[in-house]
């Protein structure tokens, strides 16, 4: 079932609601006045009226208990899904080209083929890496790690990189990161604050406590994180997933993972809980199974 957005905009009027949560209410495009002819066509209406099959899954949509986002993107690629849970009801959306696609629970196993596409089924992974960090640390450890990466990949080129950074190459990463690294999408896409001077300095200080960084003439990563750094090169792909639980009438609590991948074996999992950030190395299977857990729209309470 494919709808336009002007036609969601006109099914609104029978499914307004004031669920924070209803697909329907969150888009918003001019109608055109042939929304009816066009969806009494399609045999989504029937007499000005939604048809049973279809109002299994609007009705869903636009009341659901749970949501759940799912975006991933590589390169020009870009693929939104989103999954709606009632008490009884399941639907399963896709913004496609601009347009709505309404899928039934059956669905689920084919969407998740075509998502283990992107992400393998491997149980292998070329490096382990588990740690909780503040989000200060969390920039700087980063902005160290693009460091690394940039100088691992210049040495493919016969070029000689120093192990060691020094604290204005960290203090240049953070302030004008490069474009595609791991600092852009935290200071992009996640709001993460920059650290002052005086703040970083205590930051590294507090990285090389936990045995992430030690310090010589320059600091340098240790251990796993040294294994990471040199391992996991070039972020291909990126997955963002969104969970939310509506408690009440208006309230809603969720949780979020963000994935990305410099391969099919080398996948890190950021999550972000308040006050702290665990970043772990998990397997393309264990990927999988995350975004099918997020798409059955867990409870986060």
């Amino acid at each position: 079932m494919r709808l336009t957005k002007n036609e969601l905009s006109f099914l609104l009027k029978t499914y307004d609601n004031k669920n924070p949560l209803n697909l329907f209410a969150s888009v918003s495009a001019p109608l055109q006045g042939d929304e009816l002819e066009t969806l009494e066509k399609k045999g989504i209406l029937k007499g000005g009226k939604p048809t049973q099959e279809s109002h299994e899954l609007l009705s869903t949509a636009a009341d659901p208990r749970r949501c759940t986002r799912l975006v991933l993107r590589d390169g020009t690629y870009f693929i939104e899904k989103y999954a709606y849970k009632t008490e009884k009801g399941f639907a399963l959306t896709e913004n496609s080209e601009g347009e709505i696609v309404f899928s039934p629970p059956q669905k689920l196993d084919e969407a998740l083929f075509q998502l283990s596409q992107w992400v393998g089924m491997s149980d292998l992974k070329t490096f382990d890496l588990e740690v909780k960090l503040s989000d200060g640390e969390t920039l700087v450890f980063f902005a160290i790690v693009d460091i690394r990466r940039a100088g691992v990949l210049r040495s493919y080129l016969g070029q000689e990189g120093e192990r060691e950074i020094t604290f204005s190459q960290i203090r240049g990463q953070l302030d004008n990161p490069q474009p595609g690294s791991l600092t852009s999408i935290l200071t992009g896409n996640y709001n993460f604050s920059i650290p002052s001077k005086e703040n970083t300095k205590a930051i590294l200080d507090q990285l090389t406590a936990k045995k992430i960084v030690d310090l010589h003439k320059g600091y340098f990563l240790v251990g796993p994180y040294e294994e990471f750094a040199s391992k996991f090169l070039i972020p291909q792909t990126v997955i963002m997933l969104e969970t939310f639980n509506l408690v009440g009438e208006d309230e809603i609590a969720g949780a979020g993972v963000l994935c990305i991948c410099a391969g099919m074996k080398e996948i890190m999992a950021i999550v972000f809980r308040e006050g702290a950030v665990e970043i772990t190395s998990i397997s393309g299977r264990q990927l999988l199974k995350m975004m099918e857990d997020f798409l059955n729209c867990p409870d986060v309470l």
